[in-house]
């Protein structure tokens, strides 16, 4: 989404593949983690309707969503699946939040100022920020795998292609950056 609002400059692949979507040529899907990604200024975006605003902006209401776990907070529950099984869920996340990110604390609480407690209001702060960056990034992977998709497009080249064959051996066997899917299908 991002590389199309900015017009980055992957967004024609991007675009590319929306559209052999929508002739039926493959699937693409939206990640529900989507909503869950910074803004430009590093707020949490603070609601579905925003999200779903901005998927509209963007003519890509009528994608698939890829639903992510309801983690109280940080997910929307509309878009939201509840996790049957919390020790796989919590190993699966620690798993991939040690490849993707070994030097950001897993708890957000490690990122806020000493005292300040974890509320509703300190997850959408600037403080959790690059926590929530990472927690997207990790939840995008393991609604990924647990939707049990095929290819894992993004352009974010330095948290996912730099560690592919990691990811591999934990269920996500292609990633790839949108240039490379588009000329792939």
């Amino acid at each position: 989404m991002i590389e199309l609002e900015e017009q980055r400059p992957q967004a024609a692949s991007v675009q590319s593949l929306v559209d052999a979507h929508r002739r039926q040529e493959i699937e693409v899907a939206l990640l529900a983690a989507s909503a869950s990604e910074n803004t430009k200024s590093k707020l949490f975006p603070g609601n579905a309707k925003l999200f779903f605003e901005r998927v509209k902006a963007l003519g890509l209401d009528d994608l698939p969503l890829v639903p992510m776990p309801a983690i109280v907070g940080l997910s929307y529950f509309g878009n939201a699946f509840w996790v049957s099984d919390a020790e796989e869920f919590d190993r699966l996340k620690s798993a991939l939040w040690a490849i993707m990110a070994p030097n950001v604390a897993i708890k957000p609480i490690d990122h806020l100022p000493e005292g300040q407690k974890l509320t509703d209001d300190a997850i959408q702060s600037e403080a959790l920020s690059k926590w929530r960056n990472v927690w997207c990034d990790v939840i995008s992977a393991y609604s990924h795998i647990h939707a049990k998709r095929d290819v894992f497009v993004t352009s974010n080249t330095k948290d996912f292609q730099k560690y592919r064959d990691q990811l591999a051996a934990l269920g996500m066997p292609l990633i790839m950056t949108p240039t490379e899917a588009a000329k792939s299908y």
